[in-house]
């Protein structure tokens, strides 16, 4: 990593604390020479963690390489870690069904608040929005939570 690429990398992971001292940050950074060993992340957290702050800075997965950390954890063959995924995969079932439960009391109440406008063929359009504007949360929020899943087993694999 080049001298650019890590201050805006550690710009971008500074960005909640206040500008003054973001910018004294940087300036000190500024003035290392050897880039290649510092970790803008890890430095984040760490001035996160002096300064108190309630801020966890992780580094930036896709998803796709996600799933492959789950299958390859998968195929270790180790009995906890298969439990783990497995209950993993349960808990994302949960959610399924509790993300669910708003989606239905708001359609509904709506629906019964509109009763007089809503014919059966506009009732079917405002079900499938509704059931579309459902899948795309659950599905957003499946993204996050498998990437967030394959982050801790490779922490956990593979600790610094």
């Amino acid at each position: 990593m080049n001298k650019e690429e890590f201050l805006k990398e550690l710009k971008k992971n500074l960005r909640y604390l206040p500008k003054a001292e973001r910018e004294n940050t940087l300036t000190i950074y500024e003035s290392k020479d050897n880039y290649q060993n510092l970790d803008p992340i890890e430095i984040a957290n760490n001035i996160y963690q002096e300064k108190k702050l309630n801020y966890i800075i992780r580094p930036k997965i896709k998803f796709l390489d996600a799933l492959n950390i789950i299958i390859n954890q998968l195929k270790t063959k180790d009995k906890d870690s298969i439990i783990n995924i497995a209950l993993f995969f349960l808990y994302l079932i949960f959610i399924l069904i509790i993300i669910k439960i708003p989606f239905i009391y708001v359609r509904d109440t709506i629906a019964t608040l509109f009763n007089k406008i809503i014919t059966d063929q506009n009732y079917g359009i405002y079900g499938l929005v509704f059931e579309l504007v459902y899948a795309l949360t659950t599905i957003l929020i499946y993204i996050r939570l498998i990437k967030n899943k394959a982050l801790d087993l490779e922490k956990k694999n593979n600790p610094k």
